[in-house]
């Protein structure tokens, strides 16, 4: 068995339109289909016919579901349910999947594009430490306007491994 890496992510948004162009205009993403459009308020998916496949909640329904392909990574796909969620603040202490990392070269640049469309961030950016540690490396965490935690991270240096590292860390090809 080989795993090649992560296709895709998914994200459960509480306004797809709002996320969708998030990701295009602060993320330079592209819309490949959606699923589910959420311009037809007529197409969902219900629950009760997505819980065998994935465990989904029966008394829920998909009405909005967009895949779209993010830079020289994984691609992104874009949930809204009803009833609807609120946009609580994700954070590092969330069990399970809490936040992805953008690999840019930019990070200042980065970031000023995505506060523009609404990102807000923590303070950074923070010098990366242990074994991230080298000139250049450095990692900024901010939230999008929908509630999701996203890190932006830029690794310049070479990293130090441990012994037992049998592959180098991946990255995205420039």
């Amino acid at each position: 068995m080989a795993i090649r890496g992560i296709e895709h992510i998914g994200i459960t948004v509480s306004n797809i339109e709002q996320a969708e162009t998030f990701f295009i205009k602060a993320l330079d993403a592209s819309v490949l289909y959606r699923i589910v459009p959420w311009q037809d308020s007529e197409q969902r998916i219900g629950g009760e016919s997505m819980r065998p496949v994935n465990g989904f909640p029966p008394q829920l329904s998909v009405v909005g579901l967009s895949m779209l392909r993010l830079g020289n990574g994984c691609n992104v796909e874009l949930f809204q349910l009803d009833p609807g969620i609120a946009d609580d603040l994700a954070n590092i202490g969330q069990p399970g999947v809490n936040h992805f990392s953008l690999y840019v070269d930019d990070i200042q640049a980065t970031a000023e594009k995505l506060k523009a469309h609404g990102a807000r961030f923590y303070d950074g950016p923070n010098d990366c430490f242990a074994q991230e540690a080298g000139a250049g490396n450095q990692t900024w965490f901010c939230l999008t306007p929908f509630g999701v935690l996203i890190e932006l991270i830029t690794l310049p240096s070479a990293l130090q491994y441990d012994s037992e590292a049998s592959a180098p860390r991946w990255l995205p090809a420039e």
